[in-house]
Formats: structure tokens, C-alpha cells, sequence
């Protein structure tokens, strides 16, 4: 879809910190990050909700959600759980309508300052060129430990 944002990502036309692609899927950093690390895992097959994902598609996403957790802990992010996220329609504050796993490394004594960064993490649309830099090196150093 020409107006989507992953779609165009997926096809090269915006950048993105990718940690993994395959012809199925890929794992990128999100722009706006909660936490340090905090991923994205995105269909390449376009579908704006969950219900419109057949079964091999889902368990792959779960699946490529596992390996993300996986790399986390491996490139030695400071870890100890995961809030696993997907916001499934406009309702349920879905900013792309393209379904898409969030994977949100949590240390723990972190609630207060993950739910403002949450809040507000659109917010902050100045220094993209320092953000993508920071993101696209930790990219590499998930992707190096990506299973």
C-alpha cells in the first residue's frame, strides 16, 4: 500500500534500523522508542488488523518476537521482561494501520518513566539524523546477535 509507512519501508523508499529481514517479515528499531531497544516486528503483507492474518503469519511474528527477546538479552541490554504490544485498530491507538509487535526490553523500577515516554514519545521530532545514527548502531548489535 502506497500510503503506508512500513509498506514504503519494506519496499526502501524510508529508511529504517533493521535488526532482521526474511521474505515473510522483518524486525526494526522503532523511531520513537519507549525503552532502549524497544523493536518492532512488522508483516511485510499488508494488513491493517490482526483478525486479517492467516495462522502461519502470526506464529511467525510471535516467533520472531521470541528471537527479538533473544538478541535483546544477548547484545547485553539491560533486561529482566518484555511488554509485548499490539495496538489493534485506530481505537486501541494504532498510529499505522499496518499490523505491527511491539518488543519493549523492560529493566524493571522503570513504569513511571516507560508510561511518559509512551505518552509523549511523538512528541520529540528534532535531532532524526543523531536518532537514526544511535539506532542503526544498536540495530547492528541486535542484528549481530539475532538467533
Amino acid at each position: 500500500m502506497k500510503d503506508c509507512v512500513f509498506c514504503q519501508i519494506q519496499a526502501g523508499k524510508l529508511p529504517a534500523s533493521v535488526v532482521y529481514e526474511d521474505e515473510q517479515a522483518m524486525v526494526i528499531l522503532d523511531l520513537f522508542p519507549v525503552r532502549e531497544g524497544h523493536c518492532l516486528v512488522i508483516p511485510k503483507t499488508h494488513a491493517p488488523l490482526v483478525e486479517q492474518l492467516d495462522d502461519a503469519m502470526s506464529y511467525h511474528l510471535m516467533d520472531l518476537a521470541r528471537r527479538t527477546i533473544r538478541a535483546q538479552k544477548r547484545a547485553g541490554l539491560p533486561v529482566r521482561a518484555h511488554n509485548l504490544v499490539i495496538n489493534d485498530g485506530r481505537e486501541a491507538n494504532q498510529h499505522v494501520p499496518h499490523v505491527h509487535l511491539h518488543v519493549i526490553p523492560r529493566r524493571g523500577g522503570d513504569t513511571l518513566a516507560t508510561a511518559f515516554t509512551w505518552a509523549t514519545r511523538l512528541v520529540n521530532i528534532f535531532g532524526m539524523a543523531k536518532r537514526r545514527q544511535k539506532l542503526d548502531r544498536l540495530a547492528g548489535l541486535l542484528a549481530e546477535h539475532f538467533p
